[in-house]
C-alpha cells in the first residue's frame, strides 16, 4: 500500500497471534498485552473478510473499551450479519453516549425489524445525538409505526417557543456532532417513511403555519410529496436561503398539481440558477399543457443548464408544435449536452413524422445523445418506436444498453426474443441490460427466463467486472423458480466474489455467507487502525487535486470513517487509473460523477471494495463512491451539489471539496480529468 499518511511503528509480536484464524475467544477475555490499536487492527481485518470472526466483533462489543465498543458497533453493521442484532440492541444501554449512537446506527444498516421496540424506547435517550441515530435506525428499517413518537421526539428536542427561529442555511448540512442533528435525523427518518400525517405534527403549527425555517424541513416535504405538507413548500419559496427556495419548488412539482404552476412562473424568475432549474422541473412534473411557455422562456438562454431544463421540461409536456422552431436550432446545438435534451424534445413534437425528422438529421456523433433519443423514441412514440430502435442495435456498445431499455419501453413482452439473442454478447453492459430487461418482463408475464439467466451468469464469469454477474444473481432471485434456486445455491458455494456470494443467499432467503480470506493484510491494518488511536503522532489526511478544464477541485479524504475506500482512491490515482477518464454523469443540483473507463456507468476499475458506511452526511461537495449494490464499490465516485439527505449511511461517504466548489458545478457530461495529484504532507505524486 501507497504511503497516505504518517503511521507509529513497532508493535509486539502478539499481533499476528491475535488476528490469526483460530482465535475464537470473545474480546473481553483478549489478554491485556493486546492495545486499543491491535484490537482495532483485528476488526479492520474481520471487517474486510464479512466475518464476526467467530465471536470476535460481538466479544469486542462487550470490551472494557468504549473506543473498542463503538468500532466492533459500526464493524458489525457494516458486516450485515443479523447474529449481531441483540447485542447491538444491548449496546442501546451502554454508558457511554458515543457507543449508543454507533449500536443505533448500525442496527440502521442492519435493517431487522426486531431491533424496533429498542430503538423506540432510545428516542428518550438523554443524549440528543443518541435519539436522532435511533430515529435514524427506524427509518432505515421500515418501522412505520414509530412515525408518531419520532414526530414527539422532534416536537419536544424543538427550541423553545419564542426562542431564535431554527435557521440553517441549506449549504451547511451540519457536522456529525452539530447541535442540529437529532432534529435533522427525524426529519430524514420521517421523509424514509413517507409519514405525511406525522410530518405535519412535528412541522406545522395549529393554523397550518410551519414552525422552523430550515432546508431539512422542506428537504423532508419535498420527499413526501402530500398535499398536507403544501404549506411547509409555500413558506419554502419566500425563504431568504436559495437553496430552500429550490426544494419548495421541486416539491411543488411533485404534488403534480397545476394550480402550483403560477408559484413555479415566479420561481422559473428567480436570480438564482439553481432554484430555476428546480422549478422548470417543476413544471415538467406537473406536465400540463400551460408550462409550455414557463420552459420556453429559457429556450434561449446563455445558461447551457437552464436551456437544457427547459428543452426536458418541453419534452414532459403534451405535444405542441408552437416551439418546434426553437427546439430544432437546440438539435443542431454544438454541445452535446443541450443536443441530448433537445432530442426528446422534438420527437415529442414531431411524433408523427418522426422518421423524417431522423432521416433528415441522420445519427448524432455523439454516443450520449444517440442514447438519449433513444429513450426519447420509446417515450414519445410506444410501441411506434420499434423501426427507429431495432436498427441503433448496431451502434457500440455505450448505446446498445440504452436501446434495449428503450425496446423493453416500447415493446413489452415482444423484446423478449430480442434481449434474449444480446445475452451472450462479449460486451458485458450489453449483456446486463438485456439481462435487467428480461428480468423486468418476467413481472406479471407467467413465465421465466431462468435458463437464460444461468447461461448469462456462466458467460460473465470472465468479465472483468462483476457488474453482469450480479444482474444476473438478482434477476435470478427475483422470480425465483425452483430450479432458479438450485442455481443460486450453487452461485453462494462457488462464486469468487463474495458479493455475488452473499446476493445469492439472500435470494433464497438462507442466511448470510460464510466469511473469505481477508484481502486486508495485517500490516495494512496496522497502518490504517493507527487513525484511530488518539495517541497517535500527528497524521496527515490525503488532500487529492483532480485537473479539469474548468481549473482544480481540491479533496480531502476521510481516513478514520473510511480507510480502505480512501486508500484504493489513492492507489488509483498515483496510478494513473483516472487520468483521461470522464465525468460521465451530470444531473445538475445533484451529483456529478466519475471514474469509469467506458463512460457509461457499466465500468470499474477490475474488483470491488466493501462499504465504509458511516455517519457523515451527505452535504455540499461529498465525496461518497458509487455502488450496484452492498460492496460493490471500486472507481466510480461522485460529488454531491447540493446536500442530499436520502444518500446518508446508504454510499461510502470518502470525502469532501475543501476548495473548487464552483469548478465542480461547471462539469459537463465528458469533461475530462485530466490529472489527479495526491499530497501526502510529503510530495505531490
Amino acid at each position: 500500500m501507497r504511503q497516505i499518511t504518517r503511521f507509529l511503528v513497532g508493535f509486539a509480536g502478539a499481533l499476528a497471534l491475535s488476528c490469526a484464524s483460530g482465535g475464537a475467544r470473545r474480546g473481553a477475555d483478549i489478554p491485556d498485552p493486546l492495545s486499543r490499536m491491535e484490537i482495532l487492527a483485528r476488526i479492520l481485518v474481520l471487517e474486510d473478510s464479512r466475518s464476526l470472526g467467530e465471536g470476535s466483533i460481538l466479544g469486542f462489543l462487550q470490551n472494557e473499551d468504549p473506543a473498542v465498543r463503538r468500532r466492533a458497533a459500526l464493524a458489525a453493521g457494516r458486516i450485515g450479519d443479523p447474529l449481531a442484532s441483540s447485542r447491538l440492541i444491548e449496546r442501546l444501554r451502554d454508558r457511554e453516549p458515543e457507543v449508543r449512537r454507533a449500536a443505533a446506527f448500525a442496527l440502521g444498516l442492519l435493517g431487522g425489524a426486531e431491533a424496533g421496540p429498542a430503538l423506540v424506547a432510545a428516542l428518550d435517550d438523554p443524549d440528543a445525538a443518541t435519539r436522532g441515530r435511533a430515529s435514524e435506525a427506524l427509518g432505515r428499517i421500515g418501522q412505520h409505526a414509530a412515525g408518531a413518537a419520532i414526530a414527539k421526539a422532534f416536537r419536544k428536542a424543538l427550541p423553545p417557543s419564542g426562542g431564535p427561529p431554527l435557521r440553517i442555511r441549506g449549504d451547511d448540512p451540519g457536522r456529525v456532532d452539530d447541535p442540529w442533528v437529532e432534529l435533522r435525523l427525524q426529519l430524514v427518518a420521517l421523509a424514509r417513511l413517507k409519514d405525511a400525517p406525522s410530518l405535519t405534527a412535528a412541522l406545522l403549527g395549529s393554523d397550518s403555519t410551519p414552525l422552523v425555517d430550515w432546508w431539512v424541513s422542506v428537504w423532508a416535504a419535498m420527499r413526501v410529496a402530500d398535499p398536507r405538507l403544501t404549506p411547509i413548500l409555500l413558506a419554502g419559496t419566500g425563504a431568504e436561503d436559495p437553496y430552500i427556495r429550490a426544494l419548495a419548488a421541486r416539491g411543488l412539482g411533485a404534488l403534480k398539481d397545476p394550480a402550483h404552476l403560477a408559484v413555479l412562473r415566479r420561481l422559473a424568475d428567480d436570480p438564482n440558477p439553481g432554484v430555476v432549474i428546480q422549478a422548470l422541473r417543476g413544471v415538467g412534473a406537473i406536465g400540463a399543457a400551460e408550462g409550455g411557455p414557463i420552459a420556453a422562456a429559457h429556450l434561449d438562454s446563455s445558461n447551457p443548464v437552464l436551456r437544457r431544463e427547459a428543452l426536458l421540461a418541453l419534452a414532459a409536456l403534451p405535444s405542441t408544435g408552437r416551439w418546434r422552431s426553437r427546439v430544432m436550432d437546440n438539435v443542431g446545438h454544438p454541445d452535446p449536452w443541450i443536443r441530448s435534451a433537445a432530442w426528446p424534445a422534438l420527437v415529442r413534437i414531431d411524433a408523427e413524422d418522426v422518421g423524417i425528422v431522423l432521416s433528415t438529421v441522420g445519427p448524432d456523433s455523439d454516443a450520449g445523445v444517440r442514447r438519449a433519443v433513444a429513450g426519447a423514441l420509446a417515450e414519445s412514440l410506444g410501441e411506434r418506436a420499434a423501426p427507429f430502435l431495432l436498427p441503433m442495435l448496431k451502434d457500440d456498445g455505450r448505446v446498445v444498453p440504452a436501446v434495449l431499455s428503450a425496446l423493453v419501453r416500447a415493446r413489452g413482452q415482444d423484446a423478449a426474443p430480442t434481449l434474449l439473442d444480446h445475452l451472450q454478447s462479449p460486451d458485458m453492459g450489453i449483456r446486463a441490460a438485456a439481462i435487467e430487461g428480461l428480468s423486468s418482463l418476467e413481472k406479471g408475464a407467467g413465465k421465466t427466463f431462468t435458463d437464460a439467466f444461468a447461461r448469462a451468469y456462466e458467460a460473465s464469469l470472465a468479465d472483468e467486472d462483476i457488474e453482469a454477474r450480479i444482474a444476473a444473481v438478482d434477476a435470478l432471485g427475483a422470480n425465483a423458480t425452483e430450479a432458479g434456486r438450485t442455481v443460486l445455491r450453487r452461485i453462494a458455494a462457488t462464486d469468487p466474489s463474495r458479493v455475488a456470494r452473499q446476493r445469492a443467499m439472500s435470494a433464497v432467503s438462507e442466511g448470510f455467507a460464510p466469511p473469505e480470506n481477508g484481502s486486508l493484510r495485517l500490516a495494512d491494518a496496522r497502518r490504517l487502525a493507527a487513525v484511530y488511536d488518539p495517541g497517535a503522532q500527528s497524521l496527515y489526511s490525503p488532500h487529492v487535486l483532480i485537473g479539469t478544464r474548468h481549473g482544480i477541485i481540491e479533496l480531502v479524504l476521510d481516513l478514520v470513517d473510511a480507510p480502505l475506500t480512501s486508500s484504493s482512491f489513492v492507489r488509483l490515482a498515483q496510478s494513473g487509473f483516472f487520468n483521461g477518464l470522464t465525468f460521465h454523469r451530470v444531473v445538475p443540483g445533484f451529483v456529478v460523477q466519475g471514474g469509469d473507463p467506458r463512460g457509461d456507468g457499466y465500468g470499474g476499475m477490475g474488483s470491488t471494495i466493501r462499504c465504509e458506511y458511516n455517519q457523515r452526511p451527505y452535504g455540499r461537495g461529498a465525496v461518497g463512491m458509487a455502488l450496484s449494490g452492498k460492496d460493490t464499490g471500486g472507481s466510480q465516485f461522485f460529488i454531491t451539489l447540493e446536500p442530499q439527505p436520502h444518500l446518508d449511511g446508504s454510499f461510502t461517504h470518502f470525502g469532501q471539496v475543501l476548495s473548487g466548489m464552483d469548478v465542480v458545478e461547471k462539469i459537463r457530461p465528458g469533461d475530462v480529468i485530466e490529472r489527479i495529484d495526491v499530497f501526502d504532507g510529503r510530495e505531490v505524486r
